[in-house]
């Protein structure tokens, strides 16, 4: 068994060239593009390409509860790679994985992660299912967020 509780893979892709998508990905500034996300930036990283650099991070979510985590930015490839380590009220690591084939972008998201809300953990077991919809529904808005903030079309989400 995976020493994660959570294990998502999310696949986004895009009629569009990687540079604008990397760019609101690899900002951090999701706020901007993603409804319910709300990020801080506490420290800036200490190599030019951001690595090194911590964000508070808040996202709502479908259901009444919302999660707050710190991730630090680990590793860097652009265009095509964003590593996350993330803490708090989440604990595990998040990656994007980003490819271009011909006019389309696919974006690929790894999430894997630890609750640390005590009541999660108790429920787990009965409203994974519950949960795991509503992370997609969270993942869907990031996917609108994206199309309508570049006018692109989505091609599969």
């Amino acid at each position: 068994m995976s020493k994660y509780q959570y294990h998502f893979e999310t696949f986004w892709s895009f009629e569009s060239n990687i540079e604008p998508i990397w760019a609101l990905i690899s900002g951090v500034d999701y706020e901007k593009w993603w409804i319910g996300v709300s990020t801080q930036q506490l420290k800036k990283g200490s190599c030019d390409n951001g690595v090194g650099a911590i964000y508070k991070t808040k996202f709502k979510t479908k259901l009444p509860y919302d999660f707050t985590f710190t991730s630090e930015l680990v590793n860097i490839e652009s265009p095509h790679l964003l590593e996350l380590k993330v803490f708090g009220e989440l604990e595990g690591k998040g990656t994007w994985h980003l490819s271009q084939k011909g006019s389309v972008t696919h974006v690929h998201y790894t999430w894997q992660v630890n609750t640390k809300k005590k009541w999660m953990n108790v429920l787990t077991p009965l409203l994974r299912p519950i949960f795991v919809w509503n992370h997609n529904q969270v993942m869907r808005e990031g996917a609108n967020g994206i199309a309508y903030t570049l006018g692109v079309k989505i091609v599969s989400s």
